[in-house]
């Protein structure tokens, strides 16, 4: 089978844990393609799958973001790396909206079947303002999704907030200073992941948003379970 998976930096693997390398071992078989760009909003990502001018037709498709259309907004500096970076980001949930469903638009000409995915988390305590937001974002993409015959929506929001209810919350978040970004970057090596997480207090992400082994393994576990579904 021929998989293809859009979002943004949870996707392309960089910084924190692959989960996408966590599906190749486990699907040696199929061709599975990395499609993800760190900061990508629905904005950028829109344009940047119009540049790729899609030929070749998958058997799924995955759309994973939205994430960072709410994490510009958790620090100052953040919309000032957007903009250096050229990648612009919703207003409002309506102006989402709209964008998310041109991105279904255009992919489901080339993939027979997609899968939506919800944004997970921002930072690792659950009632924070920011995860409210991405539950709301949640429900929008759930709505979009059961427009189009051959789209079926996965809440990971609900995944990861399960799994953290009832556990001590952390603090940390991700607050847009250009030294702690950079030196995330740095962060691939599985066990430097792994220990800065711990000390963190965190459970399932590096820095609130990107993945550690736990949580690369949960998104895979729950992606692996909706492909199997399909082959």
């Amino acid at each position: 089978m021929n998989i293809i998976f859009f979002g943004d930096s949870l996707t392309e693997g960089i910084p924190g844990i692959s989960y996408l390398d966590i599906l190749k071992e486990k699907l040696p078989k199929h061709n599975l393609v990395n499609a993800g760009k760190g900061g990508d909003t629905v904005i950028s990502l829109y344009r940047r799958i119009k540049k790729m001018e899609l030929k070749e037709t998958y058997d799924i498709a995955f759309l994973w973001v939205g994430t960072n259309d709410i994490l510009v907004h958790v620090s100052k500096k953040y919309p000032i790396i957007k903009r250096c970076c050229m990648k612009s980001w919703v207003k409002s949930t309506d102006d989402f909206s709209k964008r998310y469903q041109k991105i279904l638009e255009l992919i489901s000409t080339n993939a027979k079947k997609i899968f939506v995915v919800s944004p997970a988390i921002i930072g690792e305590d659950v009632d924070n303002k920011w995860n409210k937001k991405l539950g709301e974002l949640s429900l929008e993409i759930k709505k979009i999704s059961s427009e189009f015959k051959n789209v079926d929506y996965i809440d990971m929001h609900k995944e990861f907030i399960s799994f953290l209810s009832g556990k001590k919350p952390s603090k940390f978040i991700l607050n847009g200073v250009f030294r702690d970004i950079i030196a995330a970057w740095l962060f691939n090596i599985p066990e430097l992941v792994d220990k800065k997480s711990k000390r963190r207090g965190l459970y399932l992400t590096l820095d609130g948003a990107h993945l550690n082994t736990v949580g690369a393994k949960m998104v895979a576990k729950v992606f692996l379970r909706y492909i199997k579904n399909e082959v």
